[in-house]
């Protein structure tokens, strides 16, 4: 199954495509003042048939019924945890809009 996983964050919009469980592309863009469109054409692009969305922006794609959103602190651990699961820290250095 080919899936996406979009961080929206306040600096740049992420896109990770797995398929079948491995990574088959990545992408990054400026986030910009159109992060909606952005998004779409990123994911629209990737082919993917399933997304969950995280970042600062999440709530943008909720006007995807069948896209889900997760907390930046959940995605983190389930991607550390996956890539190495004896992980216990993570650190996260983003942008800041503050």
């Amino acid at each position: 199954m080919r899936v996406a996983g979009i961080d929206i964050g306040s600096r740049f919009i992420k896109l990770v495509v797995l398929e079948n469980g491995e990574i088959e592309s990545t992408r990054r863009k400026d986030t910009g003042h159109a992060p909606l469109e952005t998004c779409r054409s990123m994911l629209a692009a990737s082919g993917a048939q399933r997304c969950v969305a995280t970042g600062y922006g999440r709530y943008l794609m909720e006007v995807f019924s069948d896209i889900c959103t997760i907390t930046e602190i959940k995605a983190v651990a389930l991607g550390a945890r996956t890539v190495h699961p004896n992980c216990r820290a993570v650190i996260d250095i983003g942008g800041q809009d503050t």
